[in-house]
């Protein structure tokens, strides 16, 4: 077996020379590795290869291989195989004659191949020459393929180091955007709420472990009547009227962070004024700082209109009392007068008697509808028909006296059912009805009409008569308020009580281009 002549010093510095490796130019450096150790110990072929696992990949091939540069090959067996397992160089001068290292590509029978080792000394691949014809191999030529395996090797390493440096930069630049976009998404968010809180209705105080406003809105300002600056460092208890600065501490202590609390109290202004207040507050922690935020509310006009009803419900009381201490004397003067008019009495008597008995009577059904107002209507609940309901009250609508040479007219009557009190409800069509009628000339038509609206039930009732000036119309149902010279002011009031009762509502519009429509809403039944 003939061995080739090894290259001179000054043949393997050239070759050494003409290398020359970039980070981004890795196949061409690698290629140039191939053809160079094939050409210096005068190999027919050179691949530098790649091993990962039992798998090989050729990186670098001396001559065109074509497809089979893509392929992916298996270690196992085969000559590249025991250069990564014995992790040192391979000679196999025939490797027909000596078959135990396995078989070298068809045409191909002398092998040389050299481990490439990283600084780590972990095996990244090889660097294999093949020749035609069997051969001994020097050990200056295994040296000289050591030398461009450790080029190759070096090489390999380094791209490794530079893929993985571009890899994690693409990384760090994409997290460097992320956070950028998460922190221009928080100061936007922030500049949100913060915006949120300032624009809020209620105020918002923040308040440390020391009882000390550390932070609070314009609404808080306003309502205490200090500035941001004046307020902010102030304790809670320079402004609530009610706690003590051990009382405020007392009430912290008793604060988590899982639930709210909610606190009546009252704030006092920078003018000394005291009002009252609901409070609701929470433990929170902020740069390991434990704080409490507080939103309050003022519920003057709460406590007012609770004042109020409890005004109105003694008032009721006392109104229904004096009806009933009424009521039995009345009707005994007024049976009284009843039969009186079995009496022979001249004409003048007789008016004068017919004049009481309409006065008692009348005021005997003033008494009934006060005493109605006073109380809170008790539902007898039933599934009714709305629209049914209405078509079946038609006729009787119809002969009220208030109706008389006027048309009610019933269109869009959509069915639909409802939970309530058939004489409730009888009572409120009667008493807006006739308010419809009474609004409106002789020849003229009241139109009615029931609609579904929403889940709820809609009974509208219009007149064309002369308009309500707006500034009346919110007073339309409150007691004994009227507009007319024979009412009492209680009709309507009856009305949106009995509403209410039923979970609906009432409501009055007026224009001269549209007239007068007076709606009651009741929720649908979902049985």
């Amino acid at each position: 077996m003939p061995s080739p002549a090894v290259p001179s010093p000054q043949r393997l510095l050239e070759s050494l020379a003409t290398l020359s490796y970039r980070s981004s130019e890795l196949p061409t450096y690698l290629h140039q590795i191939a053809v160079g150790l094939a050409e210096l110990i005068q190999q027919d072929w050179a691949v530098v290869t790649l091993c990962r696992g039992n798998e090989e990949r050729i990186l670098a091939s001396s001559v065109d291989i074509g497809a089979a540069a893509e392929a992916i090959y298996e270690l196992h067996g085969t000559l590249t195989g025991q250069v990564v397992s014995q992790r040192c160089p391979l000679v196999v001068p025939d490797v027909i004659a000596d078959p135990q290292y396995g078989p070298a590509p068809d045409g191909y029978r002398a092998y040389l191949g050299v481990p490439l080792r990283s600084p780590t000394d972990q095996i990244l691949g090889t660097i294999c020459t093949f020749g035609r014809q069997p051969r001994h191999f020097t050990a200056g030529q295994i040296r000289l393929a050591e030398i461009f395996a450790e080029r190759a090797a070096t090489a390999l390493d380094n791209y490794q180091l530079y893929e993985q440096q571009c890899e994690l930069n693409t990384r760090l630049a994409a997290e460097i955007e992320e956070r950028k976009a998460t922190e221009v998404a928080l100061r936007e968010s922030e500049a949100r709420f913060r915006a949120l809180v300032e624009n809020a209705a209620d105020s918002f105080l923040v308040v440390d472990a020391a009882g000390q406003i550390v932070d609070c809105n314009q609404s808080a300002c306003e309502a205490l009547g200090y500035g941001r600056a004046e307020l902010i460092g102030m304790a809670i208890a320079d402004i609530n009227a009610q706690m003590t600065s051990e009382e405020v501490r007392a009430f912290r202590q008793k604060l988590t962070a899982e639930t709210t609390t909610t606190l009546e109290s009252a704030h006092r202004r920078k003018d000394g004024r005291v009002f009252p207040i609901e409070a609701r507050i929470r433990l929170f922690e902020s740069a390991g700082q434990a704080l409490t935020l507080s939103l309050v509310r003022d519920i003057t006009e709460r406590k007012q209109a609770e004042q109020a009803r409890e005004r109105l419900a003694e008032i009721g009381e006392l109104a229904a009392t004096i009806v009933h201490e009424v009521r039995n004397p009345l009707t005994a003067v007024w049976m009284g007068l009843q039969s009186f008019r079995d009496l022979e009495l001249s004409e003048r008597y007789q008016h004068r008697l017919g004049f009481a008995c309409d006065e008692a009577e009348r005021l005997r059904r003033l008494l009934d509808e006060i005493l109605l107002c006073a109380k809170q209507p008790r539902l007898q609940l039933a599934l009714l028909d709305l629209a049914g309901l209405v078509r079946e009250l038609l006729p009787s609508l119809q002969a009220m006296p208030a109706a008389a040479e006027r048309r009610l007219e019933l269109i869009a009557a959509e069915p639909g059912v409802i939970a309530g009190d058939r004489d409730k409800l009888q009572q409120v069509l009667v008493n807006v009805v006739a308010n419809a009628c009474e609004a409106i000339a002789p020849g003229e038509t009241v139109t009615i009409r029931v609609t579904k609206r929403d889940r709820q039930i809609a009974c509208t009732v219009h007149n064309g008569g002369p308009p309500i000036p707006p500034e009346l119309l919110p007073q339309l149902t409150k007691p004994f308020f009227t507009t007319r010279s024979q009412g009492n002011g209680l009709g309507l009031a009856i009305v949106k009580r009995i509403a209410i009762a039923h979970g609906g509502e009432l409501t009055i519009t007026s224009t001269a281009a549209a007239g007068t429509i007076v709606t009651v809403c009741l929720p649908e039944s979902s049985d």
